[in-house]
């Protein structure tokens, strides 16, 4: 009899805890899955910038250039980033490292847009005469930009929902016994 109960606790003890990890492997694929909508709408605007960088390609003005040099630098930075969190979506140091990729990224393109928002100041000399790009691309540019903006903003949000609930099943007691003998982490929002 007294052998019957622990076999019935050890029975109840089993299924919560196969429970209990099958859970925080869903939380954990919802979360990774999110990321997946968000990495989507990331490398558009990976594309848009080399969108951007072929409309102003040409000889510039040296503080064109400067400007421009900055948003393709910021941007290889962004793309690199991004590739080391695709490969681990809720790792904390590559979220945090792009979030700070992609805030000098955003520095830089609104520099440009603040530029080309200025009229030109044209210094030309015989043999080199300077590109600008032409207002209607870059207008189009920039609000093909504003536009993806909005969607990354609806995808963040999303996946950094899912990363909560996943956060919270992860360190919610006793789910947190099992989470740490498995190698569940909390993972970091974007």
């Amino acid at each position: 009899m007294y052998l019957t109960g622990w076999l019935i606790a050890l029975a109840i003890v089993l299924f919560w805890a196969v429970g209990a990890y099958n859970r925080l492997v869903r939380m954990r694929s919802a979360a990774i899955q999110a990321f997946g909508a968000l990495d989507a709408e990331l490398l558009r605007r990976t594309a848009l910038l080399g969108e951007y960088d072929a409309v102003v390609s040409g000889p510039r003005l040296p503080q064109d250039a400067q400007m421009h040099d900055a948003l393709r630098a910021s941007g290889t930075q962004y793309a690199a980033s991004l590739a080391v969190l695709r490969a681990h979506p809720l790792d904390v140091n590559a979220a945090t490292a792009l979030k700070a990729a992609a805030k000098v990224l955003e520095a830089a393109w609104n520099a440009l847009v603040q530029a080309s928002q200025q009229p030109p100041a044209v210094e030309q000399d015989s043999e080199d005469k300077c590109i600008q790009p032409s207002t209607e691309a870059l207008a189009s540019l920039i609000e093909r930009c504003e536009m993806q903006h909005t969607q990354i903003d609806h995808s963040t949000r999303q996946f950094n929902k899912a990363v909560e609930l996943y956060n919270r099943a992860v360190t919610q007691f006793p789910a947190s016994m099992l989470a740490s003998v498995f190698g569940f982490k909390p993972a970091h929002m974007l």
